[in-house]
């Protein structure tokens, strides 16, 4: 009997390590990090502006005239609208054959869309070196973002 429980055991000794590996599970895999989403961005909350805003932060306003005054002809090249309601924009300043470069700098803000392709949009410059422009300046337009690009019309 005593050989008996000592081959029981040896084999229970064998048995526990193997079952309790089979039995194992597998390290689950270490959580993502978190997904870096840039600064708060405020906005209207309904679909419709989420959708539009989507849009917005990915395309670029180009060959935009933010002013219909008279005299030079000032132009954004590219103007961004970007996470943290950041506006940038390169552009120039051209009278008589001269042509000098800016940048312009804000915030901006939304209405809620009127739908997931249009809303009235409102930037606001806080720093600009192009000439005949001010800080505080605003210029507000309804864009429509589609597969054909940007449209705007001022408001």
């Amino acid at each position: 009997m005593k050989v008996r429980l000592v081959v029981i055991s040896a084999l229970c000794a064998l048995l526990v390590p193997a079952t309790a590996a089979a039995g194992k599970k597998k390290d689950a895999p270490a959580p993502a990090a978190p997904v870096e989403t840039g600064p708060a961005t405020a906005a209207p909350s309904d679909a419709n502006s989420q959708k539009f805003l989507a849009k917005l932060l990915t395309t670029s306003l180009k060959d935009f005239r933010p002013s219909d005054a008279g005299g030079a002809e000032f132009k954004y090249s590219e103007a961004t609208f970007g996470a943290g309601n950041v506006f940038a924009a390169k552009g120039f300043v051209e009278m008589d054959g001269e042509r000098m470069d800016c940048t312009e700098t804000g915030t901006w803000k939304m209405d809620a869309a009127d739908t997931d392709k249009s809303a009235s949009v409102e930037w606001v410059i806080a720093k600009t070196d192009c000439a005949g422009r001010d800080a505080g300046a605003s210029v507000r337009v309804k864009m429509t973002i589609d597969k054909d690009g940007v449209n705007t019309e001022f408001r």
